[in-house]
């Protein structure tokens, strides 16, 4: 199936998400905290529609993917790309994120 985007790129806010996660999961559970990581990535990597993810309920400028029930990304659709804004948990509330 042809993607209807051109590329995902992953923002610095994003990448410090990605990194804030591991880091938690590097202190809690060692052995699965690079697999977190590997597992988000893979997720948003099958993406084929850009908008195939629901607009977010907190950010109506963004679209929400939830990755295994645990991780909540945002992203936004620039010129034909996905750019990922967010990645946190879902536990984690929405309006203390900045």
């Amino acid at each position: 199936m042809n993607k209807n985007f051109d590329t995902i790129i992953w923002s610095s806010d994003s990448e410090n998400d990605l990194d804030d996660i591991e880091e938690y999961y590097t202190s809690v559970s060692p052995e699965k905290s690079t697999q977190k990581i590997i597992d988000i990535i893979l997720k948003v990597e099958e993406t084929i529609f850009s908008e195939q993810w629901q607009i977010d309920e907190f950010d109506s400028s963004s679209r929400r993917m939830i990755i295994n029930k645990k991780f909540r990304v945002l992203y936004k659709i620039i010129d034909k790309n996905i750019i990922i804004t967010r990645v946190y948990p879902t536990q984690k509330n929405p309006e203390n994120i900045s």
